[in-house]
């Protein structure tokens, strides 16, 4: 099988541990069933079709100044990856957590779309009997920190049900699937997948007494024809797959290969050697999230602390994020009192009368407006923060009127804000650009109870945090322009963006609190910019409403107009337990 062009296998003794895709576990009634309708590198393998492996998953290590593809895995239910324990080692131990990414919904590595999703992983669990000398235990399970939102190309693939003796799949053909290397030894961008047989352990052992006698334990096993049709490097952690009434089972996951020539390759003509996940169904269990009744196989949300938080009802979440054209389609409302979080921070400049609006603010409370980092420390010379201004349309008009449905209306007046303090994060900068989100505390409360100023709602439950949207609503004042203005943006996948970022020696520190968006050039070749600090946002269900969800703000982006380098926006997600830890009555 092929598999990206950073190249990760490790090396034990003679046999090589291969690193890329598998399959896992889901619910007995919505799991392994393909939602298209396909007809049909592994080595020497066919390309995978789009939605034909709607479980795989693919985990990437995110290093200094790029992604390195490491391994596959397969979903087992909304926030569960199973995978090969040794694709979480690195020279180091254990990958940490938060330089996981894992992604679900594509078919290729070099070139994401709309289908996929990424997700940062939560907590790293290896059997507790794992050991790397001798691969026995080889299985892991990743808990995801928001739950995948299931697509006709994304779907759980099912455990193992039926009878484990293997003698009763002994001969039995079954799929392989993953990025590795392809019969060039070379990388392939497209997933791919191959049918092999299961042999029993005598045949096995007696292929290869060396690498085989002492390795292969009783819960593994070997299958393969020895006819260069294999797994190879990149599909350590890759299932084995089985289909039984048009319904698919992992029963195997790629553990390791004997070495080619003693070099670092794969030998197609030995068996692969197969983690047994049939024995493993209890350990799996025990941390696997059972689904709700009536759930379509994702099992209702994780809750976590900060879901539960006292601090959530100084949100304002009965009127958070309400618009009157909420029944509109996003580009057919106006931006005219639609969008009345949005708000923007005003600067006394020494030497000028006139007050200066560098940086855009979010509404989130009667109290809060949140923005970015750089805008409360990184100030021009002479600059300094002072007021708020809230409800604004046109910065230029004393009093915004426009004509909405054929009628004139006019806005209330604009509520002009003093600050009683500003919070930045701890850690802004800390590596270039990261942690870039700050807190402004208004020294009045805000009358929210204006067409033209209320807050909008934030992603308080994992539920909300877990929608992967492929386009956000921006909406922003442009530099250098007057009126409020709106545009969709289209999510750039992070192992494209980061590589891009590369070339500016820039490092996305952790993609999972970062969105890369395209930037806009609907008027030609001509890009618009906003203003920093402009939110992102898009509409969800809270307390049974449509509302309008913030999910970013603008941090940083090129300078020039470019498809290349997309605009980055902090990702407001992870940052909920420190808003909720220094939001104050």
């Amino acid at each position: 099988m092929a598999r990206f062009w950073w190249c990760y296998a490790l090396v034990f003794g003679s046999l090589l541990l291969l690193l890329s895709s598998l399959f896992a576990p889901g619910q007995a009634q919505t799991c392994g069933r393909r939602m298209v309708d396909l007809m049909a590198l592994i080595h020497k393998g066919n390309a995978a079709k789009a939605g034909y492996w709607p479980w795989h998953a693919a985990l990437f290590e995110n290093k200094i100044r790029s992604f390195e593809y490491m391994c596959g895995g397969s979903i087992v239910s909304q926030n569960l990856i199973l995978t090969a324990a040794h694709c979480l080692l690195t020279e180091r131990g254990l990958i940490a957590a938060e330089r996981l990414l894992v992604q679900v919904g594509r078919n290729r590595l070099k070139l994401a779309d709309t289908r996929g999703q990424e997700h940062e992983a939560h907590q790293l669990i290896t059997h507790p009997d794992f050991d790397v000398n001798d691969l026995v235990h080889d299985i892991a399970l990743i808990k995801l920190a928001t739950d995948i939102s299931f697509t006709n190309y994304i779907q759980p693939v099912c455990l193992w049900d039926r009878n484990v003796d293997l003698q009763n799949i002994v001969g039995t053909k079954g799929f392989i699937v993953g990025y590795g290397f392809d019969d060039s030894d070379k990388v392939s961008d497209y997933l791919k997948d191959a049918e092999i047989p299961v042999v029993d352990s005598f045949t096995c052992i007696n292929s290869n007494p060396e690498a085989f006698g002492l390795k292969l334990k009783s819960k593994m096993y070997c299958a393969g024809a020895r006819d260069g049709v294999s797994a190879c490097n990149g599909d350590s952690g890759g299932g084995m797959f089985f289909t039984y009434g048009n319904v698919w089972y992992i029963r195997g996951l790629v553990s390791f290969i004997p070495l080619r020539d003693q070099v670092a390759l794969c030998d197609p003509n030995q068996y692969t050697v197969f983690t047994d996940v049939a024995k493993y169904l209890d350990w799996i269990r025990e941390h696997y999230r059972e689904p709700s009744s009536g759930s379509s196989g994702g099992g209702s949300p994780i809750e976590s602390p900060l879901d539960q938080s006292s601090k959530l009802r100084l949100l304002n979440l009965d009127v958070c994020g309400k618009s009157r054209y909420m029944n509109r389609a996003e580009s057919s409302k106006p931006v005219f009192l639609g969008y009345p979080w949005v708000a923007l921070l005003e600067y006394a400049v020494d030497g000028e009368r006139e007050k200066q609006t560098l940086c855009h603010g979010t509404l989130i409370s009667d109290r809060y407006v949140l923005t970015a980092g750089h805008c409360i420390t990184q100030l021009p010379k002479r600059f300094r923060l002072t007021t708020v201004r809230l409800g604004d349309y046109d910065i230029k008009t004393t009093r915004d009127c426009e004509s909405v449905n054929g009628e004139q209306e006019c806005a209330p007046p604009v509520q002009v804000m003093r600050i009683e303090s500003a919070i930045v994060h701890s850690g802004f900068n800390t590596p270039k650009y990261a942690n870039d989100i700050a807190l402004i505390r208004l020294r009045e409360r805000a009358v929210i109870s204006q067409s033209n100023v209320q807050p909008i709602c934030l992603p308080v439950s994992n539920e909300l945090r877990s929608f992967k949207p492929t386009t956000y609503t921006l909406t922003a004042w442009p530099i250098g322009g007057n009126v409020l203005g709106r545009a969709d943006r289209q999510v750039v996948d992070s192992v494209e963006c980061q590589a891009n970022y590369t070339r500016y020696s820039i490092t996305l520190e952790k993609t999972f609190r970062q969105i890369c968006l395209k930037q806009d050039q609907s008027s030609g070749t001509r890009c618009t910019f906003p203003k920093s600090a402009a939110p992102l946002q898009t509409i969800q269900q809270l307390n049974g409403e449509n509302r309008y969800v913030m999910h970013g703000l603008l941090s940083y982006g090129p300078k020039d107009c470019s498809q290349a380098y997309p605009d980055v926006y902090t990702y407001i997600g992870p940052y909920m337990e420190w808003i909720l830890t220094n939001i104050h009555e």
